[in-house]
């Protein structure tokens, strides 16, 4: 449930930077060529397209490559049709397009086949924390994520960072792209929301489940606190049936109050209230995102909130998942990924973050794109400690016998060069 200028969304539909940047980027409709940019600025005016499209082919292509077809959904949402990536298919656009996402082998989605069914007329997700919740159950505390280094075999529904993993990588922002333009929030919001707006959890419309705290617009602030009101209205507590909603947001700042903590995100006026016992816990659980140096200038802590309205009305987090990530909201598992991913997007490189999800499979910490084959990038960061030593030596004797080119840097020496030849 969010609120934003319909004319102002329109221009940031580009995923990662501008609306501009695929001007000259095409998608097949039936038997027409039409430029992306405008399907996605002017949609109605390729309704009965879309229609034929629909009907005679049973989807749109998309021409990001001339040596393969690349599928895509055809959806329509409140009577509007619009394009989006083909279930699992992400992988087979073109780096550079804007339905690019992960290939399943770099992505902890892979293990979650029961909990996130994809057809052509959505995303429907399986939440392990149930929105409404009735009896004795409403005053039990949320379900906790998998502890690391537990491997679930059978993952038949999703924690809080699962979910947040996974729409950060539906909104492909674990992506970079060189295109010379900042990432910020009001980018993530929009992709984000466009994202949603596919979705289900738990059977309900993710746009009414889900605050993504809109991008702070002086001249909207009246309109987005209403949606703020409205979003918390529908929060009801009804004898010993509660309804819970989600909320994205950025970290701004943590204050202890009288009571427990306060949470003040990015971009909104009004505060997340929750208690030390839950803050407490949520910094063992997530120790990168809030250790001293995730306060550093440029890095950001974006938090996924479980919340409900206390007796007093006001928004309790009941739990919450975090994710460290570098000044463009790419992701990373510690500050010196964070300072990488960085120096990655200084040096013009276009590359992924793997997101692991709630699960333990191993990846590499990025992978560059833009070499062929690609690159992989792993940052040792631990010292003394044999296991991790052991993890190390293994995943080098895997990249040796795979035939993978890797890019290491040892924090205690100097960052390797990024640059391309």
């Amino acid at each position: 449930m969010t609120m934003m200028d319909p004319a102002s969304r329109q221009e940031s539909c580009d995923p990662g930077h501008t609306a501009g940047a695929f001007a000259t980027g095409y998608v097949r409709l039936a038997d027409r060529a039409v430029l992306i940019s405008d399907v996605r600025k002017h949609p109605d005016r390729y309704t009965s397209l879309f229609g034929r499209a629909r009907s005679e082919v049973g989807h749109g292509v998309c021409l990001c490559r001339t040596d393969e077809t690349v599928r895509l959904v055809i959806r329509c949402r409140v009577g509007r049709y619009h394009l989006a990536t083909w279930p699992a298919g992400g992988h087979q656009h073109a780096p550079g397009c804007s339905w690019y996402r992960s290939p399943s082998s770099m992505s902890g989605r892979s293990a979650y086949a029961e909990a996130i069914s994809t057809t052509d007329t959505g995303t429907a997700i399986r939440l392990s924390t149930p929105l409404t919740v009735r009896g004795a159950a409403a005053d039990k505390p949320a379900a906790r994520r998998a502890e690391s280094g537990v491997v679930q075999t059978a993952r038949r529904s999703m924690g809080l960072l699962a979910l947040l993993h996974f729409l950060w990588e539906s909104a492909r922002l674990n992506v970079w792209q060189p295109r010379g333009i900042p990432r910020d929030w009001r980018t993530c919001w929009t992709l984000l929301d466009e994202q949603a707006g596919d979705c289900r959890v738990n059977q309900q419309p993710l746009t009414e489940a889900l605050w993504i705290v809109p991008p702070f617009q002086r001249e909207h602030s009246d309109r987005i606190n209403t949606g703020w009101e409205r979003f918390l209205g529908a929060l009801v507590n009804v004898g010993r049936v509660r309804r819970r909603g989600l909320v994205i947001g950025e970290i701004r700042d943590i204050e202890k109050t009288q009571y427990g903590e306060r949470i003040r995100l990015a971009h909104q006026r009004a505060p997340l209230y929750l208690s030390t016992k839950l803050m407490d816990r949520v910094r063992r659980s997530y120790p990168s995102a809030f250790s001293e140096l995730a306060t550093r200038s440029g890095r950001r802590q974006v938090v996924l909130c479980l919340v409900e309205r206390s007796p007093r009305g006001y928004p309790t987090i009941v739990d919450l998942a975090a994710m460290l990530t570098n000044s463009s909201y790419l992701p990373a598992d510690s500050s010196h990924e964070a300072e990488i991913a960085d120096a990655l997007v200084a040096a013009g490189r276009a590359f992924i973050k793997p997101l692991h999800y709630d699960g333990t499979e191993v990846f590499p910490d990025f992978v560059l794109i833009d070499d062929d084959p690609e690159t992989y990038v792993e940052v040792w960061g631990v010292r003394g400690r044999e296991s991790y030593e052991n993890r190390k030596r293994a995943k080098q004797a895997f990249y040796r016998a795979a035939g993978r080119a890797l890019l290491e840097w040892d924090v205690r020496g100097p960052m390797p060069p990024l640059t391309r030849d």
